[in-house]
């Protein structure tokens, strides 16, 4: 149920625009390399981006719409377009050589993989890149050498080719979709989300932005040991998803948890919620009637607009009507290990909800003497 909601929003969601179709996602990058025509790396800008935490300003990773990223336990598996430096350069600050320059390789042949036969200048000088990279000479380069340290330290990095990202250029971009779809090939079963026969996950798209989990991310359905599975069926193809189910519930819950403001903890738990039909506005008023968050309006307007949809009215928040019979969930989510336990999971009517609150804010008032 929790997945078919998450499923659900994602749908929403990308009807209204606001989020990245199948084999997509938003990524942090911390930099980016401009190549030339002969492939040479011409400029490394930090695309870090200023933000206030709490009472101070700092930098943090760019967030930007690329191809989605596999999830890595162990093993080399290369991601297109965008890792850190062991895959990106073939180098890092882990002190593993050989295995940095194994990355290297792997990332050179999934990109020569999928781009290869494109005749656009970006493709090959991206081509170029890959085939004259030495990662044993990468200190020699200047620009590497002298932000040696925060390049290697595991952020993303990413590629420009004249003023582009090679993610934006249609080319690249339709080579990724191609070969996205093609890998749907492969074991098939009955989705336990979609309830449609199709190609199931065996590693899920990890969960990013809980506090406390792996900052790497979290897997919500997995599977790690002989006793958790049975029938000999191994990883998540105990709990068949299809790669689009998985994706697409993944993509909505990290989508969710990446808007700071309206994730809030109980404990250690995160309280995450949504509403059919994708519109934030419901999201906001929960947080506000729940939490006391948001500004823009007085307790008192709060407490009347609760009150209002407690009684079945629709209330206005930023030019959007809240309807009380619209389906609502809340979430908790708690780190464990490297995964998150399911705290609660709650489903009604956004009304409902109202009512709840309305009624506890009832019981909180204090009678007070006439006096």
């Amino acid at each position: 149920m929790i997945l078919q909601a998450l499923v659900k929003y994602y749908e929403d969601q990308v009807r209204l625009g606001k989020i990245a179709k199948p084999g997509w996602m938003k990524v942090k990058a911390s930099y980016a390399l401009r190549i030339n025509d002969s492939g040479e790396i011409v400029d490394i800008t930090n695309i870090k981006t200023e933000v206030e935490r709490g009472k101070s300003k700092i930098l943090v990773p760019c967030e930007m719409l690329l191809p989605a990223q596999i999830k890595r336990s162990s093993g080399v598996a290369a991601n297109f377009l965008c890792d850190n430096s062991g895959y990106i350069l073939g180098v890092s600050n882990k002190g593993k050589a050989e295995r940095d320059i194994l990355c290297f390789g792997e990332c050179r042949n999934l990109h020569e993989k999928l781009l290869s036969g494109i005749n656009s200048p970006a493709v090959k000088a991206l081509m170029k890149f890959f085939q004259n990279w030495d990662p044993r000479k990468a200190k020699e380069n200047r620009m590497i050498n002298e932000d040696w340290d925060s390049i290697t330290d595991g952020g993303n990095l990413v590629f420009r080719y004249m003023d582009d990202y090679l993610q934006d250029i249609p080319e690249v971009a339709d080579a990724w979709d191609k070969y996205y779809s093609s890998e749907e090939n492969g074991e098939e079963g009955i989705c336990l989300v979609t309830g449609k026969r199709a190609a199931v996950e065996a590693v899920h798209p990890a969960i990013k932005g809980i506090k406390d989990a792996q900052s790497s991310g979290a897997a919500l359905v997995s599977f790690n040991a002989p006793a958790f599975c049975s029938y000999g069926k191994e990883q998540n193809f105990n709990a068949p998803t299809s790669k689009y189910a998985a994706f697409a519930y993944s993509t909505a819950l990290n989508s969710l948890i990446a808007d700071r403001d309206k994730v809030n903890y109980i404990g250690d738990t995160a309280v995450i919620c949504w509403a059919d039909g994708g519109e934030d506005e419901y999201r906001s008023l929960a947080n506000m009637s729940l939490f006391g968050d948001g500004e823009k309006y007085t307790e008192q307007d709060i407490r009347d607009k609760v009150k209002r949809i407690a009684e079945g009215k629709s209330v206005n928040i930023d030019n959007v009507c809240i309807d009380p019979k619209r389906i609502f969930y809340v979430l908790g989510l708690a780190p464990n290990a490297a995964r998150l336990s399911v705290r609660f999971f709650w489903q009604n009517t956004f009304g409902k909800l109202m009512q709840n609150i309305e009624a506890h804010y009832r019981r909180m008032e204090i009678v007070k003497p006439e006096f």
